[in-house]
């Protein structure tokens, strides 16, 4: 072989060396590529379940935070409305006794009557009652009652310098009747003696002032109430035992209600309820803060009076008894 062909042939066998080791070279490059592509993909799932879940953590941390934010504005809200409840003469009262008021006032809009319980058929009879009184009120309530000649029923509680009220509810020929004396809520409802130390002392009130012996009674919160310490079956009997009798309501007027009330409001809340049942005692409250019901008074007796079949009294003795508890 000549020098010129091992020359051709040694530098072949470099080229095909060469090329051997390229193509080696290029497979693994391609590999570790194929593997570092195969990582980042690994490694950018990972990251993107780690941002979700972190997204899921503070959505649910957000949505605790803000359950928290609005629990605590509620908790100051229903401070605040305690902190503005006064009692039936406007005076302030602690919180406590605030919340009974409170609780009291929701549940007479809440009470429902079972209206199977009114057998009585015929002619339809109305009576409106007026809690809480005397006040600012009752002479403007009586007033309109005069107007319609139309006979009412008022539970009253103590007060002094409101004489002239209490006779003046009797003289016009309405029910004067029993509400409490100091209408506390964790004062007469506290024990059996002291709700009746509290009735009697009214009774004795009452008599002394107008000569009557008042022997009707709603209580306070009504029989259903949840603020009593005392059963309330015990208070009832205790009445029972005293010939007494106790009347509740099944159409709420509304007017207890914190929240204002106009005079077509409580107007409406009446006459819409009053059909349901031939036996309708009305809860009204005669309080400083209760104009509206006043103003109400017109609308609801004259749209009575249209009725041929209805009439409106005084709760007695022999009136059907509207009672909540049995």
């Amino acid at each position: 072989m000549s020098l010129e062909q091992e020359s051709i042939e040694f530098e072949e066998k470099a080229v095909r060396k060469f090329v051997g080791e390229s193509k080696n070279t290029g497979n693994t490059l391609s590999a570790f590529l194929l593997i570092l592509v195969f990582m980042m993909l690994c490694i950018c799932t990972v990251l993107l379940v780690l941002v979700l879940n972190l997204n899921k953590e503070v959505g649910n941390i957000n949505t605790k935070l803000m359950a928290l934010q609005e629990r605590n504005q509620q908790a100051e809200l229903e401070s605040e409305e305690l902190e503005s409840v006064s009692d039936i003469n406007g005076s302030s009262v602690d919180s406590t006794e605030a919340a009974d008021i409170v609780e009291a006032a929701a549940l007479e809009n809440k009470v429902v009557w079972d209206e199977n319980r009114d057998q009585v058929s015929g002619i339809k009879r109305v009576y409106l009652t007026f809690d809480d009184g005397p006040s600012s009120n009752t002479d403007r309530i009586l007033d309109v009652l005069e107007m319609y000649g139309v006979k009412a029923t008022f539970f009253v509680v103590g007060k002094e310098n409101y004489e002239e009220q209490y006779k003046r509810i009797v003289e016009d020929g309405h029910t004067l009747a029993m509400h409490s004396y100091s209408h506390v809520y964790q004062d007469i409802y506290s024990s059996l003696d002291a709700y009746k130390q509290d009735l009697n002392k009214l009774k004795t009130f009452l008599y002394e002032i107008t000569g009557t012996e008042c022997n009707i009674v709603r209580f306070p919160g009504g029989s259903s109430n949840t603020i009593s310490k005392v059963d309330m079956h015990t208070l009832t009997e205790y009445l029972d035992s005293e010939n007494m009798v106790y009347f509740d309501w099944n159409v709420s007027s509304g007017d207890a209600s914190r929240a204002h009330k106009s005079a077509n409001q409580i107007a409406a809340n009446v006459l819409d309820n009053i059909d349901k049942y031939n036996n309708a005692v009305v809860l009204m409250h005669d309080a400083a803060g209760k104009g509206s019901t006043v103003d109400a008074l017109p609308i609801i007796i004259e749209k009575l009076l249209e009725s041929e079949d209805t009439v409106l009294l005084p709760i007695s003795q022999e009136t059907v008894k509207i009672q909540h508890i049995q």
